[in-house]
């Protein structure tokens, strides 16, 4: 009986030690960012930059930076874009925590397959930008071989405006969605 015990409690620590895996690894440090291109660059096929199929309101080669630390709920990390015609989309942009998530089963979504440890949704509050005084989702996936992959949601997706239409975009008239896969680089 107590090997029975002694091997149920192996399998149990096995069990818990290899499903609740530490976050430390996605916290970027001083001087470091989780920076990558938007998805969806059909500069080739598409010169005008906005039929991508998936991309809206960002421009091909819109690049993302991204401070982030799992472990701090309330200050987790900022957001930045570079490389918009237009001006950037956002500029040192803190994620905000949804307080209401930490109550809800919305905070443990998952994607199929595997490849992501732990899903995170934040909202976005800009001050500045094309997004000025519009919320802006984001929804953060840490992959298992150590990139971030992030994605940006604002609006239903209706109003795509061409990346270069700085009237429309100053107007707040566009809306917002992006894929971004970053690594962690020096900043």
């Amino acid at each position: 009986m107590i090997r029975l015990a002694r091997i149920f409690v192996s399998i149990a620590t096995l069990a818990v030690t290899t499903s609740c895996e530490s976050l430390d690894a996605w916290r970027t440090d001083e001087g470091e960012v989780y920076r990558g291109v938007v998805v969806g660059n059909d500069e080739a096929t598409c010169p005008s930059g906005s039929c991508s199929f998936i991309r809206r309101g960002f421009a091909p080669l819109t690049t993302i930076e991204l401070t982030f630390d799992p472990s701090d709920a309330s200050n987790p990390g900022v957001l930045s874009t570079h490389d918009e015609p237009c001006g950037a989309t956002f500029t040192s942009e803190p994620l905000r925590p949804i307080a209401a998530l930490a109550h809800d089963a919305l905070s443990q979504y998952d994607f199929p397959g595997g490849q992501r440890a732990r899903n995170f949704i934040y909202a976005l509050e800009p001050t500045t930008g094309p997004l000025a005084g519009r919320d802006a989702m984001v929804f953060l996936s840490l992959m298992r071989d150590g990139e971030v992959e992030v994605r940006v949601l604002a609006g239903d997706g209706a109003d795509d405006c061409s990346p270069d239409d700085c009237g429309a975009f100053a107007g707040g008239r566009c809306d917002f969605f992006g894929v971004f896969r970053v690594k962690r680089q020096a900043r």
